[in-house]
């Protein structure tokens, strides 16, 4: 987990070993050629899907029959109701070689699915996955990206059942299909918002568009944040926990706080009003707000790709909630039309627009 509020949850990265570890992998790769490996046109399709076909199985409890067949099959819990999403990366688009390694690729892949599983209250257990790719590609790059989807398959106990592998003239394009599973009749929903209700976030959010803002302008330093755009993490444990605890509703954090803030009052009809005050942003976020004369709080209104969680809930698990590790309350569902407002430093009402990343420009 990065950049975490919580007492328990902030010891990962502050003796810095793992954060200067990672930097030191990242740097040693932006210093490699991309094309000096064999090329993917070399070892054919179904070579290379024979390559990457091992250690795809991580919970066999639940599979039938894996990669191998027109179709997998994979056993379903009686009791439990079954969640399906998908998420696709594009390079150029949604994720660059200027800022990332191949590895960041997979793992990111893998925690925009994760992050929808999430924000249901859910347990991921199965993918398949599909990838265009140009035929002058190295193999090396490909099994990086394969080697960063496997360690979060792995670390949540995630079976890869699947896919296929096309040629494209154009960029790498991924797709990965998720499946989980959920209690049956308890998934939460964008649409279960209440008048009434606290809401509160995961964790900081902004720091992902701090990160990229970082790498963007190619600044020294802002080490927690550019990790947090390059690897961040679902928040699996955290959704289940809210989940448990009886949240009304939840999304997560891909588009930006604003975008999803706006969701959940559009599918509930309420308003929202937050206070921007209490909206947990990094220290790093503060330091490049004020280097490039932009608000801090866009970074977290705009900026996307935290795939922290935002909901909302009954003001009598508001005790609960304080006690619950990472967790911020910073504001409430109110009467009126859907919308969502945010009550300023200066004490001023501003509507939040549901709009994405922005370059955070003055608006």
């Amino acid at each position: 987990y990065y950049g975490l509020i919580a007492r328990e949850q902030t010891t990962r990265f502050t003796g810095g070993s793992d954060c200067l570890l990672y930097m030191l992998q990242y740097n040693e790769y932006n210093n490699q050629k991309l094309g000096d490996q064999m090329q993917l046109k070399d070892v054919g399709e179904f070579n290379f899907i024979r390559q990457i076909q091992d250690n795809t199985i991580y919970d066999s409890s639940t599979v039938v029959y894996g990669i191998g067949d027109d179709c997998a099959v994979y056993s379903a819990a009686p009791d439990m109701d079954q969640l399906i999403s998908t998420d696709t990366m594009v390079e150029g688009v949604h994720f660059s070689f200027h800022y990332m390694k191949p590895y960041d690729v997979g793992h990111r892949l893998m925690t925009a699915n994760l992050s929808d599983i999430a924000a249901m209250g859910g347990n991921p257990k199965q993918i398949v996955l599909s990838i265009a790719a140009p035929q002058h590609i190295d193999t090396e790059i490909l099994d990086e990206i394969y080697r960063g989807i496997k360690a979060q398959c792995q670390r949540y106990k995630l079976n890869i059942l699947g896919g296929d592998t096309v040629r494209t003239e154009g960029p790498m394009v991924w797709t990965v299909t998720i499946i989980g599973e959920v209690p049956k009749g308890t998934a939460v929903m964008r649409s279960g918002a209440q008048v009434g209700d606290v809401v509160g976030v995961t964790n900081y959010v902004g720091y992902a568009a701090t990160g990229l803002g970082a790498l963007s302008y190619n600044l020294e330093g802002y080490d927690m944040t550019k990790i947090g755009h390059q690897r961040p993490d679902p928040q699996i444990e955290l959704g289940e926990q809210l989940r448990q605890l009886g949240v009304h509703s939840m999304n997560d954090i891909s588009d930006g706080l604003g975008s999803e803030l706006n969701e959940i009052a559009s599918a509930s009809n309420v308003s929202i009003l937050v206070e921007e005050s209490a909206i947990p942003l990094h220290e790093e976020t503060y330091t490049l707000a004020k280097h490039l004369q932009t608000k801090p709080v866009d970074y977290a209104l705009y900026g996307g790709e935290d795939f922290q969680l935002v909901f909302t809930a009954p003001k009598s698990l508001v005790p609960k909630l304080e006690n619950l590790a990472g967790i911020t309350l910073i504001g409430e569902v109110v009467t009126g039309p859907p919308k969502v407002e945010m009550v300023t430093q200066d004490r001023t009402i501003k509507t939040i627009e549901a709009k994405g990343y922005n370059h955070f420009h003055e608006s």
